[in-house]
């Protein structure tokens, strides 16, 4: 069974995952083996070409993926100042 995306629909995964475990246990554990690192080495070579950003991704300095571009420019136009500092605490007389 073949699966094909089309016009950006992912396949029903579901059906995939019970066709994979299905084919490992009906194999002898040398070809069981040899199939897992397939999909394995698949799913590295996949994801080292997709660009899509994942939730959690983050940059080389720690940042999440496209932070900076989700809030350029927010706060123009905007007058924001910071809150004044609230007064000192008054301090107990000994």
């Amino acid at each position: 069974m073949h699966h094909v995306i089309c016009s950006g629909k992912i396949p029903d995964m579901s059906g995939i995952t019970l066709e994979l475990e299905k084919t490992l246990n009906q194999l002898d554990a040398r070809s069981a083996t040899l199939l897992e690192q397939l999909v394995r080495d698949a799913l590295a070579l996949v994801e080292r070409n997709d660009s899509t950003p994942r939730e959690g991704a983050v940059d080389a300095r720690g940042w999440p993926i496209g932070h900076f571009e989700r809030y350029a420019g927010s706060l123009v136009g905007d007058d924001w100042q910071p809150p004044a500092d609230p007064p000192p605490e008054p301090m107990p007389v000994w």
